[in-house]
């Protein structure tokens, strides 16, 4: 639906705290390579702590979004609503990449309790679908403003199920989905100037301003080069393939742009500093300034792009 993910951005800063709280916690990523866990490496006070945050968190992020969008539209017939080509898909990659990270929190938090890999991530992908979709995209139904939309829950599922195909098709580790914002009209150097970067954050309100926002595709492209030649390159070095789009309205105008930028893996970085280790591990869900090609609609060429 239209400015959906955008409007409930505000979620993740819930999200985000929650990831660096998780990553303390748990001490960052751990192998995913054992299967079968015994029962006794399960631990029931850290599961119980988990059932405890959950709970905690869907409580508070419901409350609000029932204050803040649905309760004020709220009807008793459910409304299909498709919006397949609002603001140029942007929102569909929105609901890809929140879906994506939730489950994967959730993924390392189900680890961090014992559990394997392959059973952590059905786990995750379990709860974030039950929530972008059980939760969220079902109560959007019963609203005039927003409605039920198919294609929304197509993106949350893909998202969510990523991390699961990750265990299964071990290949894929090698890609993870980012995101990088800089107010629309402004640069990412705005950044080092808090006065600005608070002032054009209040102005935008980021979370309904599609025309700032990157969504990335990060590969560990090192795999796929010769073992001669991967060895002379940083192992914390990837490549990214950016989507965003500019200029856009709610009926269909705008343009796309797709970008080709050096990416950094944060999880090969180790400051022999556990808690910074941890700190930095949370990041990696942004993608960071970065020498940048960008190749649609034309070819231009960027120092630093964020």
């Amino acid at each position: 639906m239209a400015n959906l993910i955008s409007e409930r951005y505000p979620m993740l800063k819930f999200l985000f705290l929650f990831i660096l709280l998780v990553n303390i916690g748990n001490g960052g990523p751990s192998d995913s390579s054992t299967v079968i866990v015994k029962k006794n490496q399960i631990s029931k006070l850290r599961l119980g702590v988990v059932a405890a945050g959950t709970v905690g968190f869907g409580i508070l992020t419901y409350d609000y979004f029932n204050r803040v969008w649905w309760k004020p539209t709220k009807v008793k017939k459910f409304i299909w609503r498709d919006d397949w080509n609002d603001v140029l898909k942007a929102d569909k990659a929105g609901h890809l990449y929140a879906s994506y990270v939730l489950s994967n929190v959730y993924k390392s938090i189900f680890k961090w309790v014992g559990f394997s890999g392959k059973t952590a991530s059905l786990f995750g992908a379990g709860i974030s679908t039950l929530y972008e979709v059980g939760v969220v995209e079902l109560t959007d139904g019963f609203t005039t403003q927003w409605g039920f939309s198919p294609t929304d829950v197509i993106s949350n599922m893909i998202g969510a199920f990523f991390p699961v195909a990750q265990e299964y098709f071990p290949g894929l580790q090698a890609v993870t989905f980012k995101f990088s914002y800089t107010p629309s009209g402004y640069t990412w150097l705005d950044y080092l100037r808090v006065g600005s970067l608070k002032d054009a954050l209040y102005k935008k309100q980021f979370h309904t301003d599609y025309n700032g926002m990157t969504f990335w595709m990060s590969f560990e492209f090192q795999r796929l080069l010769p073992e001669q030649v991967e060895k002379f390159i940083p192992d914390f070095l990837n490549l990214a393939v950016g989507y965003a789009v500019r200029n856009i309205n709610y009926s269909g105008g705008g343009y796309t742009e797709l970008y080709i930028a050096i990416d950094y893996n944060l999880l090969k970085v180790d400051t022999k500093i556990d808690v910074l280790n941890r700190i930095i591990y949370t990041l990696n869900y942004i993608h960071f300034p970065a020498p940048t090609l960008r190749i649609k609609p034309k070819l231009k060429f960027y120092y630093l792009y964020f």
